[in-house]
């Protein structure tokens, strides 16, 4: 799983991510963490990507929905059973949004997250609570604010304490 999030675990406002121009570090992260496998997310996040990245470049786009969805370069499954079975890469990366993550959390073992130094004015979008008695911070790396980047951030990956079985 992977995602970016305020102090207050804001991920989205207007179907837009708040700073996804205000932090390409974050941004290039991401690109490094999924590329080459298979991207799942609902339907809301693949019509928030900017065109020209939809579907995203060298991973299997797999979009959840509930309708009928149409387009070229991605999968659609009904169900995250569905999308999970027509997976085609080892590595399986849910990239949002909210409920996506809700629905996927009791099912991944690894989670990557860029906390983000702001709060976003009224969100509509959260990631979940990562429960402490089911993971731990294996990983912590924290930037500043600096010329390109608007916010000091931190990229922290937490594993499950108890593997999936």
């Amino acid at each position: 799983m992977i995602a970016a999030h305020d102090r207050d675990r804001a991920i989205g406002k207007n179907g837009e991510i708040p700073w996804a121009k205000l932090l390409p570090a974050d941004m290039q992260r991401f690109r490094d963490l999924t590329m080459g496998g298979s991207v799942i997310m609902g339907r809301k996040t693949y019509e928030s990507l900017p065109e020209r990245y939809r579907p995203l470049p060298g991973r299997q786009n797999i979009v959840l929905s509930m309708g009928r969805l149409a387009g070229a370069g991605f999968q659609v499954a009904h169900s995250l059973d569905e999308a999970y079975a027509i997976a085609e890469h080892e590595q399986v990366h849910i990239i949002g949004g909210g409920q996506i993550y809700d629905l996927a959390m009791d099912s991944v073992d690894q989670i990557h997250i860029t906390e983000v130094d702001t709060l976003v004015n009224d969100p509509d979008a959260h990631f979940p609570a990562v429960d402490s008695m089911q993971w731990h911070e294996t990983e912590r790396e924290t930037f500043a604010a600096d010329e390109k980047n608007a916010f000091g951030y931190s990229f922290v990956t937490y594993l499950r304490n108890h593997p999936i079985v």
